[in-house]
């Protein structure tokens, strides 16, 4: 029987049978688009396009990410630096000429990799689809990996940091009264970012869980919600003067504050965070021996920081 193996491209956005080991050559060689009278590979393509689907509202800090799609494993990547301009040039004065510079950043792509088994007994007594059950696991395993990575690659990259504010436990209460404001550390982030030149489209606020709560119950925004002076919706917030905040929140990220890592404000539509975002491949094989069925799904990424200019961390 044959092993049906595809991979998802991220270029195309399509499924290809592929020939070769992209571990060796670091790339994909398609060897042909799948079609529908490849039903072994229609399977498989099946089971990855669940996976994915399910897969892909959990990767929540791609948020903080610019997405950069890529089919080899190792490539580089050249990025542009803010381009200044010349302010009140007087008349018939020629303006100097602002190149802009580019730094290369290198990939190199990692895999993550969830495999599947069903047995023939498991298939054969359930009362319920045990497949489905693996696909729902897999997706979900897949968003944990992704999510974990990035927030270990980020809360290890960012070192920028606005010394004359740091973060005081946004839960304290004292009479009823939250002791600080969580904006007093935001905006000051923000503002450290506006006058480097970022922000001008919108600010991501990432953070725990924990401290969102936090956010949230603190009297301080309770009272400007009822204000109106903050608008507050699950996206993020808006207060007057500012960008849109958009929020992004998920538990791989630290729940503690310390003095090197704690919520993260950042510019959205910067280079702040580049996510290398490699192909998704899916095989599927047959043990007779041991009497399962499996499949074995495998995605390609790595995320970097770049720019640390265009983010700002809140720490004690």
């Amino acid at each position: 029987m044959r092993n049906p193996k595809i991979y998802y491209s991220a270029l195309d956005g399509k499924y290809h049978r592929y020939s070769g080991s992209p571990e060796v050559s670091k790339r994909f060689e398609a060897a042909g688009a799948v079609i529908p009278s490849d039903i072994a590979d229609i399977e498989a393509v099946t089971i990855l396009d669940q996976v994915l689907g399910l897969a892909r509202p959990q990767y929540r800090l791609r948020g903080m990410c610019t997405p950069v799609r890529m089919d080899h494993l190792t490539q580089r990547v050249d990025l542009a630096s803010v381009l200044q301009g010349q302010e009140k040039v007087p008349p018939l004065v020629e303006a100097e000429l602002a190149s802009q510079g580019y730094s290369n950043v290198n990939f190199d792509l990692w895999k993550n990799v969830v495999h599947v088994a069903i047995s023939d007994e498991a298939s054969k007594k359930a009362a319920h689809d045990i497949l489905k059950l693996h696909i729902s696991d897999a997706a979900g395993e897949l968003a944990r990996m992704e999510n974990k990575q990035i927030a270990e690659v980020v809360e290890a990259g960012v070192t920028e940091k606005v010394s004359s504010v740091v973060y005081s436990d946004w839960g304290a209460v004292t009479s009823g009264v939250s002791d600080t404001s969580p904006l007093d550390a935001i905006l000051a982030s923000a503002d450290y970012l506006l006058g480097k030149g970022y922000g001008m489209r919108g600010f991501f606020l990432a953070l725990h869980p924990t401290l969102w709560r936090k956010f949230v119950l603190n009297t301080w925004i309770r009272d400007l919600v009822q204000a109106k002076v903050l608008t507050l919706s699950g996206e993020g917030f808006q207060i007057p003067g500012y960008p849109r905040f958009k929020l992004i929140t998920d538990s791989q990220l630290t729940e503690t504050p310390t003095g090197s890592v704690g919520p993260i404000v950042g510019a959205t539509a910067s280079l702040g965070v580049i996510l290398g975002d490699g192909p998704v491949s899916a095989a599927k094989y047959r043990d007779e021996k041991a009497g399962y069925d499996a499949y074995v799904i495998r995605q390609w990424l790595e995320p970097q920081v770049v720019l640390d200019d265009a983010l700002d961390l809140i720490c004690t």
